[in-house]
């Protein structure tokens, strides 16, 4: 991921915030992170009970994304009780303002049919070759050519190096790759000053309807007011995931989030299974809409007997082992065969035109089955599948299965016995409400203990939108907002498996997944995601900004609802008294300090790169570089070790920046401190890099706009994903509240709820 930093006037807070982070997050994660997150025995033993103000935090933890500006004190003032109450019943909120938001994402209101209509793709017109005309009989027929005059393939010029290489798979440069003085000149017809011609929009495809769909999904969690009936959605369609890159379910996953889930979020948990059950997405992701009976045909015209369709168990399976009963369910593999036959003939009519729910009598296995001990007759043909479901719904596996997934949800990665037991209890009492059960983990005792405080770990979607609500962002939930929530590991609607992603601490805590995180945190502080600005100066609206301290209260108000730790208050004290505090910048670009190599894991398996540099002009391509004449150059390991400090390495590529720039009459621009210990200069020519690209210290040269870098992934070209300058902000602020923002959201702290 992309860094940049004037290295003369930063250089000292990157050294420490790098340290101050790097101390609270990886020097005390068994105490910190893990051991709140799994609620460990030794926190158990302490009996005192949370304080009011920890109360208010807690459930505004627990039954919102996030606590926004102001929302600690509404609480306060109308209540704890009421304000669980008041969440439990999502109909009485009153939701415009987020629905306001939706209405620039034009999918999320179109039926299944229109959606594939106008976002199919149109299929490339097969142009046929022309005929070619018969040569006369007394024209000789041209020599073969040799080696040297066959024509070469052309590549496509609008495409970086490497791709052009993969499509024409021939080392030779096109024409429209040569230097200058060899490229033919414009056509003579052309008019200097006739105007250019419109760009052609983009075509509808399915990823737009994806798109739209994550982005809502954001957007709802960053502005909704019915805060818990978004996260009782965001729980279901992890319970029902569905990878929404399979084929036809990018048309028909908006339908499964319309009228599957949203629907029955908060009601009985029989009408969410049989939203499930007939959902085209569900049923085309598991595969069961090609299930059926199994229909022998004989042998025909030399053609040999054979059998039509069968049985598919994956539904069947996944049904019994994720969606209601869970592996220790104390179901059988017969089973889940006879859960299959009854859902025979389930199916979608025409998956990639009409997308909808049918019924096939014709496909449906009408014998007899038995499943979990009850018996269903012959001849029930769709009642089959209707009859599991009310089995299942109220079995009691399926009560305490359900019981136990939301008391992880609210309580801890391992919840009190105690309170499954109540939960399920209730769920079988009132007919599997959904409701009534989360009531019953959220006025329960358990819910509220000492131990509870803080005891979970956001996922990456969690964090984001906290991060998002606390500093009141202004977003579009576009795809760097959502590339970032990828980066951490959580794609969007992208788990691949039906599983869902685990609701564990453990699941988030790997150092890469830190590492996206804390960028993240530094590129919304200074407000370098595209589409998504924090008005500083509105959250810090009669603070003296003179006054660090009290800007530091207002930030750990906001942020972490006063409540911050010893070692996070010992890294804000020593950050606001250190020399890089008193520095002020008009719209800074800051890095995001982060955990070079030397403090960092990463470093024992950085990604080795081939060795490479920038060749002559005929092979250099530009692919929409923002920052002209600017080139990013990579030092070979040997020129600036990634064992020695901070300093140094940063000293050394200094002093080799500059002597380029001074050499090549060129500009230091940025330094990347990253894994790849590279730095940006500006030169007056492409020849100058190229003149680079020979020194032996340099490892290879390319342009800044086509690179993106990341202390733990290898290099993409993938340039809309970075993180780069909003130009929309134009606050002058000083550059430790910045620092203060980054520390604060990455505190461990903030990424625990």
């Amino acid at each position: 991921m992309k860094r940049s930093l004037k290295f003369t006037r930063f250089a000292k807070p990157i050294r420490l915030i790098s340290i101050l982070l790097t101390a609270l997050l990886f020097c005390q994660p068994a105490f910190v992170l893990i051991g709140n997150a799994q609620g460990r025995k030794q926190r158990s033993e302490k009996k005192f009970a949370m304080t009011d103000d920890q109360r208010i935090a807690h459930v505004l933890s627990r039954l919102t994304f996030g606590a926004r500006p102001g929302d600690f004190e509404r609480v306060k003032t109308l209540g704890v009780d009421a304000f669980i109450a008041q969440q439990l019943d999502p109909d009485s909120i009153d939701d415009t303002g987020a629905i306001a938001k939706l209405k620039k994402l034009p999918t999320l209101g179109m039926a299944t049919p229109v959606i594939i209509e106008q976002y199919t793709p149109p299929k490339p017109a097969i142009v046929p070759s022309p005929t070619p005309a018969k040569a006369p009989d007394n024209v000789t027929a041209p020599a073969p050519k040799t080696i040297a005059e066959a024509p070469q393939l052309t590549a496509n010029p609008s495409m970086p190096a490497t791709q052009n290489e993969a499509a024409g798979r021939m080392p030779a440069y096109p024409d429209s790759m040569k230097a200058p003085e060899t490229m033919p000149r414009p056509s003579e017809s052309q008019q200097p000053g006739a105007a250019a011609p419109k760009p052609t929009p983009t075509p509808k495809n399915p990823y737009m309807v994806i798109t739209d769909l994550q982005r809502a999904k954001l957007l709802r969690a960053v502005y909704s007011e019915r805060q818990l009936y978004e996260m009782m959605v965001d729980f279901w369609e992890n319970h029902f995931s569905i990878f929404a890159n399979k084929d036809d379910d990018r048309y028909l996953l908006t339908g499964f989030d319309r009228e599957t889930i949203r629907p029955f979020a908060m009601g009985r948990f029989r009408d969410l299974l049989g939203a499930t059950a007939h959902s085209p997405a569900m049923l085309y992701y598991l595969d069961n809409w090609r299930s059926s009976v199994p229909r022998p045909y004989p042998a025909k015209d030399g053609k040999p007997a054979g059998v039509d369709g069968g049985l598919n168990e994956n539904y069947a399976r996944e049904l019994m082992d994720r969606h209601w009963m869970g592996v220790d369910g104390g179901y059988t593999q017969k089973d889940v065969q006879e859960v299959a036959r009854c859902f025979t003939g389930w199916t979608i009519d025409k998956p990639n035109q009409e997308g909808l729910f049918l019924y096939r009598p014709g496909l449906h296995d009408n014998g007899d089955k038995i499943v979990l001990g009850h018996k269903i007759l012959a001849g029930g043909g769709i009642a089959d599948g209707e009859r599991v479901l009310d089995i299942l719904a109220m079995h009691a596996s399926t009560a305490r299965f359900i019981a136990t997934k939301l008391a992880r949800r609210f309580i801890s990665d391992d919840p009190p016995p105690s309170v499954i037991d109540r939960a399920a209890a209730v769920f079988l009492k009132t007919d599997g409400s959904i409701r009534e059960t989360l009531r019953a983990i959220m006025t329960a005792p358990e819910f509220f203990a000492a131990t509870t405080y803080r005891a979970k770990v956001r996922s990456p979607f969690e964090y984001v939108a906290a991060a998002m609500r606390a500093l009141n962002a202004d977003t579009d939930g576009d795809r760097p907002v959502l590339d970032a929530i990828g980066r951490m590991g959580q794609p969007v609607f992208g788990r691949i498996t039906p599983d869902g992603y685990a609701d564990r601490a453990d699941q988030w805590l790997s150092s890469g997944a830190m590492v996206a995180r804390f960028n993240f945190a530094s590129a919304l502080a200074t407000n370098r995601i595209k589409g998504t600005k924090v008005d500083v100066e509105k959250l810090l609206s009669g603070v003296d900004r003179a006054k660090k301290d009290e800007v530091a209260s207002r930030l750990v108000q906001l942020t972490l609802t006063g409540d911050a730790s010893k070692g996070t208050r010992a890294a804000l004290d020593k950050l606001l008294r250190s020399e890089a505090a008193t520095d002020s910048v008009q719209n800074q670009v800051y890095p995001f300090p982060g955990f070079p190599p030397e403090f960092s894991p990463l470093n024992t398996s950085r990604p080795a790169k081939p060795q490479r540099s920038l060749v002559p002009p005929t092979k250099f391509v530009k692919v929409n570089n923002p920052i002209p004449n600017h080139y990013v150059v990579v030092l070979n390991d040997d020129v600036v070790s990634s064992d020695a400090p901070l300093n140094v390495r940063h000293d050394a590529i200094a002093a080799i920046a500059n002597a380029h720039a001074l050499h090549y009459a060129g500009k230091v621009g940025y330094i990347y401190e990253t894994a790849l210990k590279g730095y940006s200069i500006e030169l007056p020519e492409e020849a100058a890099a190229i003149a680079i690209s020979n020194e032996p210290q340099v490892k290879w040269v390319e342009e800044v706009g086509t690179l993106q870098f990341g202390i733990e992934s290898n290099i993409t070209r993938n340039v809309s994903a970075s993180y780069a300058p909003n130009g929309a902000t134009s606050q002058t602020l000083p550059a430790y509240i910045a620092e203060l923002i980054t520390l604060l959201i990455g505190s461990p702290e903030f990424q625990q709820r």
